[in-house]
């Protein structure tokens, strides 16, 4: 995975307020992402033939952020987030998978902002 921000840039008119950069940020991204799909696979494991509310949705968002974070650069930061919130929502305090989900929650927060 290279650094390069993928991001566009419309400028026109007026433009008196905060350019902010929303999406991968720069550093060394491959190893946080790299980190990130670890606890993302860890989860899964983890979570894969319990008996679950929602199991099956469970196991397919997981598996869809799994593939967004493998996808690296071309990862949609909203759709990763997105999907990152669906599962967070899923699991919605699950005292045995709380410490994982603070740990993925905090990294996603970091990269997709």
């Amino acid at each position: 995975m290279g650094h390069r921000i993928t991001n566009k840039v419309s400028i026109g008119g007026d433009n008196s307020g905060r350019i902010t950069q929303t999406g991968i940020e720069g550093g060394d991204t491959g190893t946080t992402v790299a980190s990130l799909l670890g606890l993302v696979e860890r989860l899964t494991a983890e979570v894969r033939g319990k008996d679950l509310a929602k199991q099956e949705v469970l196991e397919d968002t997981l598996t869809d952020l799994t593939a967004d974070l493998r996808a690296g650069d071309a990862a949609e930061p909203a759709v990763v987030r997105s999907r990152w919130e669906k599962v967070k929502g899923l699991l919605g305090g699950l005292a045995q998978f709380s410490e994982l989900v603070a740990k993925i929650s905090d990294q996603v927060q970091k990269i997709f902002t």
